[in-house]
């Protein structure tokens, strides 16, 4: 019986490891694609960016590389319609994972972003990093509907002045900022 249970933790345990593996390799050559790592943001924060939204029920929200869904189920609990995108396959797992933890009906959707249509959304969230904003900018402007409104975490469009910048942490040069526009 020792030997069963010894030869089924074995199996468990490699099991685990395989898969970490893979999702944790596939995740590498997501980010040497994407040029943007997953980094979670800070529990606290989220609550604030969410705030700057002022998002209504029914209204639709994306997140464009939403990591591990802390945003989305944030936005959902608002009221709003959540939808995110993720192409890392270690983040999208941790995603699917806190939508079912928090029982969500939010979507991830394991796809690039850029070549999905996001010309519904109210509200539109991203955090990622500025060698790809210009990119963002583009489609954002070419594809939102007047009077959605966009959140950059952290991260500044670089010919679109933000309607209102929020610190998080005065004074403090070094921490993150909000980045809030809105399409005109």
């Amino acid at each position: 019986m020792l030997e069963v249970i010894s030869y089924i933790i074995v199996f468990i345990v490699a099991g685990a490891t395989l898969v970490t593996g893979l999702l944790v390799g596939a995740s590498i050559i997501a980010l040497a694609f994407t040029k943007v790592p997953f980094v979670p943001t800070p529990k606290k924060n989220v609550k604030i960016v969410i705030d700057q939204f002022e998002l209504k029920p029914g209204q639709i929200f994306y997140d464009l590389g939403c990591g591990d869904g802390q945003f989305l189920i944030e936005a959902e609990s608002r009221g709003a319609k959540t939808i995110g995108f993720e192409v890392s396959p270690w983040a999208y797992a941790k995603g699917r994972f806190n939508l079912w933890r928090h029982k969500s009906q939010a979507k991830i959707i394991f796809k690039n972003f850029y070549d999905q249509n996001i010309s519904e959304a109210d509200a539109v969230f991203c955090f990622l990093i500025d060698t790809v904003m210009p990119k963002v900018e583009e489609k954002l402007k070419r594809e939102l509907k007047l009077g959605a409104k966009i959140i950059s975490y952290g991260f500044t469009m670089p010919s679109w002045p933000p309607v209102k910048i929020v610190e998080i942490k005065k004074g403090n040069k070094r921490a993150s900022k909000i980045y809030l526009y809105q399409k005109y």
